[in-house]
């Protein structure tokens, strides 16, 4: 696993810096070298305007609040750190995340909590009222000393970059900062603020809707001239300022991130910093709100080649994230930037996302090799291609099967990203997923990972078009239903868990280690599973004869449905290993403990299967649903939410809609004639949204729950 064993080599400091002019002559001749596949700076592209003076007043701070990844300083602050220190304006940034991280890895802070913190499974710990309940004590005193540091520094105005699992920890510093320094200016960005279920809170008092760079500066002008700052709307006392949706700016031209305040020996992988080839993606997967924010743009090769360069020669940079959403959106940038790599001779590593493009072939992958890439982050989302088309992925399993072949014969790591439970997913289709993960086992993946599950975003292209995806003409986010009744997130929970334990079971016979985000838990109290015989190991080679999914008969479709999501799992482990006998339970106090608030249903259900290698089966299921309604209260401000497992959100305001959102309906409705004439910014008339409003309020409670007991035997028909 050479991507991840990186963090475990010690830190070196930076080789020798060339001379000036060698440095100049060699990025001439490499220049000169990309120029057959690099195609030069885009065009169309705005240039931020930054403009120097020693004389300027207006004092920065930067701050990043945990949690987030601490594996590497923090980019977005060092670039805007960059940026206001090129125009002449005093800053320093904080990076509070990385702080916090090493007061609970090094043991320092003593902290009496039952899981990691910063393990990618546990992020929903640090939100809502769930933060303040496990983690805020501990957390607290590298806050307050981060408040204390920043007190002293004296700002005029200081920016947070704001993501989902720092809200809290990033209003306690802003309530705190503003008690003791009321005159400071709060400016807010990062991604949470792109999205149309941002609020702002009253004591943000700018929000940065787009790229930070030109808006911050834009601020810090205005302040530094004592002129009232341009926004574009006030929402709760906040002054919004939102980009023009139809400027794009040019990345060639930003100085270089700075690091000079961030403890770059603090983070958990060494020698190492994330990086951009690009900006937005050129993809439209219908499930994404984040291909919205932004309007794809490619940075050129020498530009990149000159940024990893200037890092390897000052602070000994040789591991590189690109946190591009597609480091190869534009695959001859990526090849000009690897030939780059080869000619100055840069021994470094790097990794970034990727997406599977049947254009990459061998040839391809050994140049990447050959250009440093030790591992690629792919968005596979499903092994089944009628999934991958609703998702509009424009890829074939074939050509996602060829990459990983490819990338493994080439010594490239593969790490997977998958979505379960989109609304069209039938039975077959996940178990198809769970067939391809087996086939491909043994292809250098070093990460299979299903995060949330699918979630429904107002920002996305299905949140746009309900009707399409079969979706109740609901905003729900995480919690979601079929209008059928046929789909919700109880279904998606059995998926998620299934997913964890079959992956699980795969990496135990894995011809390399793999390095699955595994959660031990599900182990230890989910479920437990034995083999008739442990050896056996099946490639698939046996299929069933007619399987039907809706084994267990419902008069409710939504009971039929939820008690046969089992069988895809149950199906794919026997071909894959034999006979077997496992004990499955669903507790809502378990999923709670395991998965958090987003992914929770009120489900109980005990599964105790039994298998033989011929088909024979037994099988005794228990099932109780019981759709609960309750309060979530914060106690930082005593604030309370409804809490009914969905609820909706009104979009129906224009000012509530983002420009993302808008993008996203645009994309939903073309080719819909219907719809064509139709003005994106009023999505409804006010009949349809209050026909809308009334569908919630008759179905805001309804009743899915339901109790069966099934008992049933028999075989399976094998087929060689």
């Amino acid at each position: 696993m050479k991507w991840f064993n990186l963090n475990l080599r010690d830190r070196k400091e930076p080789p020798p810096r060339p001379d000036g002019q060698y440095l100049i002559d060699r990025s001439t001749a490499t220049q000169k070298l990309l120029e057959r596949w690099s195609k030069g700076p885009q065009k169309g592209l705005a240039e931020v305007n930054i403009e120097y003076s020693p004389h300027r007043q207006t004092r920065l701070c930067l701050v990043m609040c945990p949690e987030w990844d601490a594996g590497f300083p923090h980019y977005g602050i060092a670039k805007l750190a960059g940026v206001a220190k090129h125009a002449g304006f005093p800053t320093k940034a904080f990076d509070l995340n990385v702080e916090a991280f090493r007061d609970y890895d090094d043991g320092h802070g003593n902290w009496d909590v039952p899981f990691h913190p910063w393990h990618g499974t546990r992020d929903w710990h640090w939100e809502g009222q769930q933060y303040w309940e496990d983690l805020h004590k501990w957390v607290q005193p590298t806050l307050d000393s981060g408040i204390e540091r920043i007190i002293k520094f004296k700002p005029d105005i200081i920016g947070f970059s704001l993501y989902y699992c720092n809200k809290g920890p990033t209003d306690y510093m802003i309530r705190h900062l503003k008690k003791r320094m009321p005159d400071l200016k709060v400016v807010i960005g990062g991604p949470q603020t792109h999205a149309s279920h941002f609020v702002p809170e009253s004591y943000y008092d700018y929000v940065c809707n787009g790229e930070g760079e030109n808006t911050l500066l834009a601020i810090l002008m205005q302040m530094e001239a004592k002129k009232p700052i341009e926004y574009t709307e006030k929402k709760n006392k906040s002054l919004i300022i939102r980009q023009d949706e139809n400027v794009r700016f040019s990345l060639d031209k930003l100085p270089y991130p700075d690091y000079s305040d961030l403890p770059m020996n603090t983070y958990m992988i060494p020698n190492g910093a994330l990086c951009a080839i690009s900006r937005g993606c050129i993809a439209k997967c219908t499930f994404c709100e984040e291909t919205h924010f932004y309007k794809y743009r490619q940075r050129t090769a020498v530009s990149t080649l000159d940024e990893v360069r200037y890092m390897y020669h000052t602070y000994g940079t040789d591991v590189f994230y690109f946190t591009d959403s597609l480091v190869n959106g534009n695959l001859n940038e990526l090849r000009a930037f690897c030939e780059g790599v080869k000619a100055e001779g840069l021994k470094i590593f790097w990794s970034g996302y990727a997406r599977c493009d049947g254009r990459m072939d061998r040839e391809y992958f050994d140049l990447l090799r050959d250009g440093g890439c030790v591992a690629l982050n792919y968005g596979t989302e499903s092994g089944s291609q009628e999934v991958l088309d609703a998702m509009d992925k424009k890829v074939t399993i074939e050509e996602m099967e060829a990459n990983f072949r490819d990338g493994a014969a080439a010594g490239i790591e593969a790490q997977t990203n998958w979505i379960v439970g989109y609304p069209n997913e039938t039975p077959k289709m996940y178990e198809d997923s769970l067939t391809f993960l087996w086939r491909n086992r043994n292809n250098r993946l070093i990460s299979v990972s299903q995060g949330a599950g699918f979630s429904v975003s107002v920002d996305s292209i299905v949140g746009q078009n309900f009707d399409k995806f079969g979706l109740a003409p609901l905003y729900y986010y995480n919690h979601w239903i079929k209008s059928d009744f046929t789909a919700s997130i109880a279904h998606k929970l059995i998926k998620m868990k299934t997913f964890v334990i079959f992956t699980t079971q795969m990496s135990y016979i894995m011809e390399s280690a793999c390095a699955m985000p595994l959660r031990p838990n599900l182990e230890l109290k989910h479920y437990k599973l034995q083999y008739i015989d442990p050896t056996i190991v099946r490639e698939m080679e046996y299929d069933y004869q007619d399987f039907d999914y809706d084994i267990i008969d419902h008069e409710s479709p939504f009971a039929k449905s939820l008690m046969n999501e089992i069988w895809p799992f149950l199906k794919a482990l026997w071909r894959g290993r034999g006979g077997y006998e496992i004990q499955l339970k669903f507790r809502p106090d378990l999923e709670m403990e395991e998965f958090g608030e987003r992914n929770w249903a009120p489900l109980w259900a005990n599964y105790h299967f039994y298998i033989d290698h011929d088909g024979n089966w037994e099988a005794d299921f228990q099932f109780n649903y019981e759709q609960t309604h309750k309060d979530h209260v914060y106690p930082e401000d005593n604030t309370s939410e409804p809490g009914p497992v969905w609820m909706i959100s009104d979009f129906h305001d224009n000012s509530q809609v983002s420009s993302a959102a808008v993008r996203a309906r645009k994309l939903a409705w073309r080719g819909d004639d219907s719809k064509k004439h139709r003005d994106p910014y009023k999505p409804y008339d006010e009949d349809k949204w209050n026909w809308k409003k009334q569908y919630y309020e008759d179905h805001k409670y309804l009743d899915f729950s339901f109790k069966k007991k099934w008992q049933g035997e028999g075989k399976w028909d094998l087929v060689s």
